[in-house]
Formats: C-alpha cells, structure tokens, sequence
C-alpha cells in the first residue's frame, strides 16, 4: 500500500512540473528584431528609398526608417543616424548609403543614446557605402558576444568594434578611377578587401587607394564592380583630416544630445520606415541644430607605396 501511494504522489509531481520545464525552453530563446533608426538631423534634401519597392520620400528630423533602405544625400545635403545599438553615422553629401541589415536582441527601456557606452544585448550592422562618405561613432560593442558592425564598399569591406572612422569612396566616371580611403581616430578598424589579408587600421591610421574602376551596369542587374588597385597606401591622419573627422564628429554629439529611442516593445519599429523612411515622431525626441558637419570630397594624392601586412 505504501508503494502504491508513494507512486502516486511521484506521478502528481512529474505531472505538475512537465508543463512548467515546457514553457521555459522558449522564454529563453531571444529572437532578434529590426533595430530602430532615427534621423536625428537632416541638412538639404536626403531621400530614403525601400529597396523592397522602390518607394521613396523626403527625410526630416526624428523620422524613422530601418533596414532594407537606401539613404540618398544630394548636393550639399547630409544626414545624421541613429542606431538603436548606439552606432551613429554622419553621412556626407551626394553619397549613396544601403542600409543592408539592422537586427538586434529586443530592448525593454528606452534609451538615451548620449548615456550609451555599450549596446543593449547583441546586434548585426550591414551597411554599404555605393558612393560617397561617412564619418561613424559606435559604442562598444559585444562582439564577444556575436555582435557586427560592418561597411561594405565595391573595393572593401571595414569591421568597425566600438571606434570613430571615417570611410571614402569616390568614383569618378570621367576619369574612370576611384578614390578609397578608411581612416581611424579612436579605437580599431579591421579592413578587408583588395589586400592579400586582413588590415588592422588603429587610431591615427588610415588606408588610402585609387583604382581604375568601372560602375556596374544599370542595364545588368547581376553585374559586379570591377577594380583594378594602383596604389595602396598606409599613412597617418593629418591634423587636417583629424580636424575634418572631429567636425563631423561633434556634429553626430550635437545632434543626438536629447535622442531618445523607444524600447522595442513600445509600438512598432516603423511601418512606414520598412518602406523607405516612416516618421515616428510621436515616439523620438531629437535636438535640431545647424551645426553642418564638414564634408571634403578628398582626392589621392602620390603618396610613398607602402604594402600592408596581412
């Protein structure tokens, strides 16, 4: 009789702890959800274009958009972003941004992004620079834990860890050269592309290439870039060029002063955004400021060839 009661209660137990062992397995898997991208401060005009449906419009201050867009600066434009992992980027005018991927771990604060010095959780960064100029600040980020950063160009592509950089590339169609050039001023950049092995660019270095090069054709979809390096140059950042960087810097500081980011489970992370740029300002606060950042369309000059090691 005792077995028998004692078989009972043994069952009860396992029956009443079986749903419990159930429920926690998918509470512990974090999924991934897009990011949040704000435009802090829009100078001049700057479209976003859906790459899903060719959509465009008219950036403003403290609208949205997320991955999956082309971020378009005309003449004398710029732009200003603001990624919810703490990354920002000032981009240059008549440059061409594809924003290729922005996914995160879901946050359930809001974030000031000048309070960041790290980012919440883990996050995948896809950028790609068609043409044209940036200059990126990027907390430190968890790459031990998965976390990536990266900003393809046709030549090349840099692996930012939580840094200050600046990345160039400027075809010339009359010419048919291009003109490439990543530059760090705090913290590590990785670059690898048209060298025979990865490139570590620290503060205070830079890379600098020019190439013949010939632009896809628009009447082949499926066509790549094609490259051929003249030179490849490691040198140190000028007090001019660092002076150029910590204006576009300061710029990125300004601008994202009073940026707040809603956490990822207030509202949507912008519907009209996925569709080239949704404005979501009831949910972001920006400071707007005239502080232009300065933006140099740089040309190569003869420097020393110097061949990097791998």
């Amino acid at each position: 009789m005792f077995n028998k009661i004692l078989c009972f209660i043994l069952l009860g137990v396992f029956v009443g702890l079986a749903p419990v062992g159930a429920q926690t397995t998918p509470a512990d898997a974090s999924a991934k959800v897009k990011g949040r991208i704000i435009a802090a401060r829009v100078d001049g005009l700057v479209n976003a274009v859906s790459k899903a449906d060719g959509q465009s419009r008219a950036l403003h201050d403290g609208d949205q958009i997320s991955d999956q867009t082309q971020v378009v600066t005309s003449e004398g434009a710029n732009v200003i972003l603001v990624f919810s992992n703490g990354a920002s980027v000032n981009v240059a005018a008549d440059s061409t941004l594809d924003i290729d991927e922005f996914v995160q771990d879901p946050f359930a604060s809001d974030l000031k992004v000048s309070d960041m010095k790290e980012e919440p959780g883990t996050s995948v960064t896809r950028l790609n620079i068609v043409k044209g100029e940036l200059v990126g600040k990027v907390v430190h980020l968890n790459v031990d834990k998965g976390s990536e950063f990266t900003v393809n160009t046709p030549v090349g592509a840099a692996g930012i860890r939580g840094t200050t950089f600046r990345i160039v590339f400027r075809p010339d169609p009359r010419t048919g050269k291009a003109f490439f050039l990543v530059t760090t001023t705090e913290g590590t950049v990785v670059y690898r592309g048209i060298t025979s092995g990865p490139v570590s660019i620290p503060a205070g270095k830079q890379v600098v290439a020019t190439f013949d090069y010939t632009a896809p054709s628009a009447t082949s979809p499926g066509s790549t870039a094609q490259s051929t390096p003249v030179t490849i140059t490691t040198t140190n950042v000028s007090s001019t060029e660092a002076s150029q960087i910590q204006t576009a810097s300061q710029a990125i500081v300004t601008a994202v002063e009073n940026t707040v980011i809603p956490s990822s489970g207030s509202g949507n992370a912008g519907t009209g955004g996925q569709q080239g740029g949704g404005n979501n300002n009831a949910n972001t606060t920006t400071t707007t400021t005239n502080n232009a950042a300065t933006t140099t369309n740089q040309q190569p000059i003869n420097p020393t060839v110097v061949s990097p090691s791998g």
